[in-house]
């Protein structure tokens, strides 16, 4: 799952960043077409590959990959928002829309990351600072979850 919610990232922010008029216009409609509007969505097509990067590439590390999630989720959640504070200058299903896809991958986000959570809280617990256990054959019970290679 965890490198499903890097490449959704990455495929989102590629389009802000290639087309920004074309996936702009998807989000607030006409007004994608002005320069500074496609300032604004190659910024956050920047924001979004960065994180499916980062988040493709912290396999190995479960702490940053969470870190990362977490990132997402609140990067999702201020996009619903802004969305959301808009409402009354958009135009039909862009009032629903935007907000709704920034919620789905923000519920993916926050999925990945309870899916973690929820493996640690299992385990047992012989010292209360201690790190989730790592297998005899170096794999890890909240990295096999989320999908974290710790090999």
């Amino acid at each position: 799952m965890l490198t499903a919610l890097g490449a959704v990232r990455l495929g989102v922010g590629a389009s802000l960043l290639v087309a920004p008029r074309l996936a702009g216009r998807i989000w607030v409609g006409d007004d994608a077409h002005g320069h500074g509007t496609k300032v604004f969505a190659r910024a956050l097509g920047a924001r979004d590959v960065a994180l499916g990067a980062a988040i493709v590439t912290s396999q190995r590390d479960e702490d940053r990959a969470a870190r990362l999630v977490q990132l997402g989720i609140g990067a999702d959640i201020a996009d619903a928002a802004a969305t959301v504070i808009a409402w009354r200058n958009l135009e039909g299903h862009r009032r629903w829309a935007a907000p709704l896809v920034a919620f789905v991958v923000a519920a993916l986000g926050a999925r990945v990351w309870s899916m973690a959570e929820t493996v640690v809280e299992e385990q047992p617990v012989s010292d209360a600072n201690a790190a989730p256990s790592t297998e005899a054959n170096g794999s890890s019970p909240v990295g096999d979850r989320i999908g974290v290679a710790t090999r």
